[in-house]
């Protein structure tokens, strides 16, 4: 609170490129298209349908808001060098008491894809550790890859995914959450998104998986152990399996491709690089095919592809690993016949790993590939 009426209470806030705003009654018509656009409705609480009405009240409680301690702070998001100031979205910072407060923004369809919204993240995040605050919590309905994107660019830490968490559509939704310190670097991730590049040889492509490659999976009948648990891809489990994964890629923890035919480019399986709980420069190699795909040497290509874009230098559009390890189970033959054709050396074998259906128990094997600059 500054002591003067609004709008001149609200402190205008730009980068540059983003400038934040207090609301204005003719920011309203543009304030009703975000709300009933279907990413809105997706993703946030607002009512629907929303109409005129209900954004001018929306406007007059803003209003009210800044003239009250403790209250939720509300600007305009607009593009810094619009001398019009054309609305093109809003933030929020709620204050939760002892220097934490959670923020909030959305963007009008047209704000969308200029890069407006990490600037304004991070003028109202600084803007509340200005004014003593500690810590800046996010938080979003599971699966919002956009807001997250917004929340990892402006060095924001995953935390995890809590259930029922948030309350949406007359329904409680599994919730991301997350947070910035006030000694944080606001103007850099705090971790990588791995996104697969597209890999071309021998008539495999390497691809990021789709949502309509559903139609390629099939069921696989190799032995359940095979598999860490929770790997298996099904026709039914297919939405969930790769989000999950999708979501592991949004916080570095591994980097997956889809196993497609180069000519018609279906999919035939996946290959993965596991980072979460290596050593800087490592990662474990994982690999599954359709079973129709099995007998062509599609595994052995698609893992070239991927090592040589893992011991690739940075520089040169790689990933700089020293080290790529693999795991088999006793049982797997096949997987391990494909490590040794790509040179891969198992150093030890761990007793009683695993439970085969029967009840018995399998081990695991190790196996270790150092890049070809150490070898």
């Amino acid at each position: 609170m500054t002591g003067m009426p609004f709008p001149a209470c609200v402190p205008e806030l730009t980068d540059g490129v983003v400038r934040l705003r207090a609301h204005r009654v003719e920011d309203v018509d543009r304030i009703v298209e975000q709300c009933n656009d279907p990413e809105s409705i997706r993703w946030t609480t607002v009512p629907t349908p929303y109409h005129a009405t209900m954004g001018h009240e929306w406007v007059a409680q803003i209003a009210k808001d800044w003239d009250t301690e403790g209250a939720p702070r509300l600007w305009a998001v607009t593009a810094a060098d619009d001398p019009d100031g054309l609305f093109q979205g809003s933030i929020d910072v709620r204050p939760k008491g002892a220097g934490i407060a959670s923020i909030g923004f959305g963007l009008h369809r047209e704000g969308r894809g200029r890069h407006l919204m990490a600037g304004a993240l991070r003028l109202a995040t600084q803007w509340w550790f200005d004014q003593g605050g500690v810590r800046m919590f996010w938080q979003a309905n599971r699966g919002n890859f956009a807001s997250w994107r917004v929340a990892w660019a402006c060095g924001f830490t995953f935390h995890g995914t809590v259930p029922d968490l948030l309350p949406h559509r007359e329904k409680t939704v599994d919730g991301w959450t997350a947070s910035v310190g006030r000694d944080d670097d606001l103007t850099r991730p705090a971790a990588p998104w791995r996104e697969p590049v597209v890999l071309d040889g021998d008539g495999i492509r390497l691809r990021p998986w789709r949502d309509e490659d559903v139609e390629a999976i099939e069921l696989d009948d190799t032995p359940e152990h095979f598999e860490p648990p929770g790997a298996r891809r099904t026709p039914d489990n297919f939405p969930e399996w790769l989000q999950r994964r999708r979501a592991y890629m949004a916080q570095g923890f591994s980097t997956l491709w889809c196993i497609a035919d180069a000519a018609s480019d279906r999919a035939l399986g996946s290959v993965v690089l596991i980072e979460k709980d290596q050593e800087d420069g490592c990662a474990e190699l994982g690999y599954d095919l359709n079973p129709s795909a099995r007998g062509r040497g599609a595994a052995t290509i698609a893992c070239r592809l991927v090592m040589g874009h893992a011991f690739a230098p940075v520089a040169d559009g790689g990933l700089g690993m020293r080290k790529l390890s693999a795991l088999t189970v006793g049982d797997n033959d096949a997987s391990a016949a494909v490590l040794e054709r790509l040179g891969f050396t198992q150093w030890g074998r761990e007793p009683a790993f695993c439970e085969r259906a029967d009840g018995t128990l399998d081990d695991a094997r190790h196996w270790a590939l150092l890049t070809p600059d150490s070898r």
